[in-house]
């Protein structure tokens, strides 16, 4: 008689022999299984091998196909936080936290102005952060013509933007820009077009405006302009213009004013 293996031989009880087709020992046939398996798909499928208990292996679930659930149904009236609110320095409630340890008026911090109200919304032009893209910058998706793409200070204004209501004992808030800086986003030009004007301007209403200093962008992505100015003229409101085409997008990553006034407006 032939090695039996692993099968049991039994001449009351005859049963068939059989071959795993794994490991090629012997065995009883009625002891080996078919081998199934994930084959990318969302059903297991018979890979037509007989193997014995040893070899038997249990399906790979990297092999399954993942079905996603589908989205849960939206709710009404919701209410996502703000972000770009919420990331800048000053508090999405509108009050600077610093008022309860400085003079009153506050620092001279001013309310943030402007038409570049898209992407991340003029605020983003003054979240202390020059290096970000479009996306998430002061921008408009299709610039206005001329000069109306820009965004500004209203230094008369606190943190949130509104006008602040002060005694009359309490000047109204005037400052002359040194010198400023500008940044583009890390992703774009200040208009995608290329090369464009741009200015710095001052205002006393905010509807007359005053060209302080102008010049050209280089187009090109990431751009940083500093530039010094000759203007000791004070305003309520300054503003940095972007020269648009009527087609193109406009961003502002960034715009720093630096102030030097006479005491006690010194910032």
């Amino acid at each position: 008689m032939r090695p039996h293996g692993r099968a049991e031989i039994s001449s009351r009880n005859p049963r068939a022999v059989a071959i795993c087709d794994r490991c090629g020992f012997l065995w009883n046939l009625d002891n080996l299984a078919w081998q199934w398996d994930w084959q990318q798909g969302p059903r297991l499928k018979n890979l037509r091998i007989l193997v014995c208990p040893d070899c038997y292996d249990t399906p790979q679930e990297s092999g399954r196909t993942v079905i996603l659930p589908p989205d849960p149904i939206a709710v009404q009236n919701a209410r996502p936080e703000n972000y770009v609110n919420a990331d800048n320095p000053l508090s999405p409630l509108g009050y600077n936290v610093r008022n309860l340890f400085e003079p009153y008026p506050p620092l001279n911090l001013g309310g943030n102005i402007g038409t570049m109200n898209l992407n991340g919304g003029v605020n983003a032009a003054f979240d202390g952060n020059p290096y970000k893209r479009a996306p998430v910058s002061a921008g408009l998706s299709v610039s206005l013509s001329s000069f109306q793409n820009w965004v500004g200070k209203n230094w008369n204004a606190d943190p949130s933007g509104i006008t602040l209501t002060t005694p009359s004992t309490v000047p109204n808030q005037t400052h002359s820009v040194a010198s400023f800086s500008i940044y583009a986003p890390s992703d774009a030009p200040f208009l995608t077009a290329g090369p464009t004007g741009f200015h710095l301007d001052g205002s006393v209403d905010s509807l007359n405006w005053s060209t302080i200093y102008s010049s050209t962008t280089a187009g090109t992505v990431g751009e940083v302009i500093t530039a010094v100015t000759t203007s000791a003229a004070p305003f309520q409101f300054h503003r940095i213009a972007i020269q648009g085409d009527g087609f193109s997008a406009a961003s502002i990553a960034q715009a720093v004013f630096n102030v030097s006034d006479a005491a006690p407006n010194d910032i």
